[in-house]
């Protein structure tokens, strides 16, 4: 559990809820021409507060390596199940699917999670050690305290005072700053809300890390499959994640799990046609929102440092004749391709010429739209790029 690459403050501010990803986007393009840090960019915007910003970076140094970030670990003990939740790992359905299955085989629930390929055995090893943790009273950046002295709620002296009144008292620290004085309630609501959030951004680092160091050449080129398509491999994973491709995405096609026979999902081929075609566009040909959580889930390590570094270019604007997309760049996401080929049919097919392999959620381009993590093969494109027919299936030329 060695040292690895720092985390950059974009991932962590977005594994937090601190930003969103457009956020992200429209301030990476601000500082092309800007120059100035990311956290700066951000402030100027007016999407985060400063002292909101610093907190996050009392955390960076320590999302490294799985020694550093298990000792982040503060707050009150939570079960594993709980933190996978936090971390945005599973849902809280996987979960209960989980638990289920735990008690019909009987094990650990650590060792359930690993055979169905939802955790890597470094990941379990980090996680439980985060968890015991938890329980220990040393220091920490996340510690409430030390949370409320970064945003300026209390002072280092107050802090100091209180953590000493604690030791005579079974109070918690925020009702004793709270009764000296030092804070009131609507401060300590805002450090534990902080608190939480962070504590999300290092469960979110831990398992990134746990990527990284099962697989350490998933993002050096050598074309070796990816941790997360490898548990995908995996039958009760894969059969989740088509299920949950099938009800929370406008679907064109699911893969079979046993033969990759192409089947179709709960969504037919002719509703999705009209969902498209006859579907209700805004006023203003554009559609907000975040990044689709499939597109997440690839995105979430492929940061660089994780893994092979995708850019976000997250782009919604139909109507604009901006410049075109460049090769030497990652393709855009976020597109609601029915606007798109509305407003111009001369370079975007219509969505019932396509091939139907290709896959929007929420109508939209994403990761999944050119790439299917079921597929083992390297890149996991959804179908031959020979000739440019795969770019072809969308670009007229």
């Amino acid at each position: 559990m060695g040292q690895l690459m720092k985390r950059n403050i974009g991932n962590i501010l977005l594994d937090g809820g601190f930003i969103l990803h457009q956020d992200l986007h429209c301030a990476l393009e601000e500082q092309k021409h800007s120059k100035e840090l990311l956290g700066q960019v951000l402030i100027k915007q007016g999407v985060i507060k400063e002292e909101d910003f610093r907190v996050p970076l009392l955390i960076q140094e320590h999302l490294g390596s799985f020694d550093s970030a298990v000792k982040l670990a503060a707050g009150e003990r939570q079960l594993l199940g709980t933190l996978l939740v936090n971390s945005g790992r599973i849902t809280n359905e996987q979960l209960d699917y989980v638990v289920a299955e735990q008690k019909r085989s009987g094990e650990k629930l650590g060792e359930t999670l690993k055979r169905l390929g939802m955790l890597t055995g470094q990941q379990l090893s980090a996680l439980l050690q985060f968890q015991s943790n938890q329980d220990s009273k040393s220091v920490s950046p996340l510690r409430l305290g030390e949370l409320l002295v970064a945003t300026g709620q209390i002072t280092r002296d107050q802090l100091e005072d209180a953590l000493h009144r604690q030791t005579t008292s079974n109070k918690n620290i925020g009702d004793i700053l709270i009764e000296a004085g030092y804070v009131h309630q609507s401060g300590i609501e805002y450090g534990v809300r902080l608190q939480k959030m962070l504590l999300k951004s290092t469960l979110a680092a831990i398992i990134c890390l746990g990527v990284n160091a099962t697989e350490p050449s998933a993002h050096a080129g050598t074309g070796e499959m990816c941790s997360f398509s490898t548990q995908l491999q995996s039958s009760p994973m894969r059969e989740q994640y088509i299920s949950r491709l099938a009800t929370e995405s406008t679907t064109l096609l699911a893969y079979n799990t046993s033969t990759e026979n192409e089947v179709l999902s709960d969504v037919s081929d002719g509703f999705s046609f009209s969902s498209f075609v006859t579907g209700e566009k805004s006023d203003s040909f554009s559609q907000g929102g975040s990044v689709d959580s499939f597109s997440r889930d690839c995105l979430t390590c492929h940061d660089g440092g994780h893994a092979s570094d995708v850019k976000i270019d997250y782009r919604n604007n139909p109507g604009s004749k901006s410049t075109k997309y460049g090769r030497a760049k990652d393709h855009p996401i976020g597109m609601d391709y029915n606007n798109y080929s509305a407003m111009d049919p001369q370079n975007y097919k219509p969505v019932a010429a396509f091939n139907s392999k290709m896959t929007f959620v929420d109508g939209k381009v994403g990761c999944l739209t050119c790439h299917n993590p079921l597929k083992p093969e390297k890149t996991h494109l959804v179908m031959s790029d020979q000739g440019s027919a795969l770019c072809l299936s969308c670009h007229i030329k």
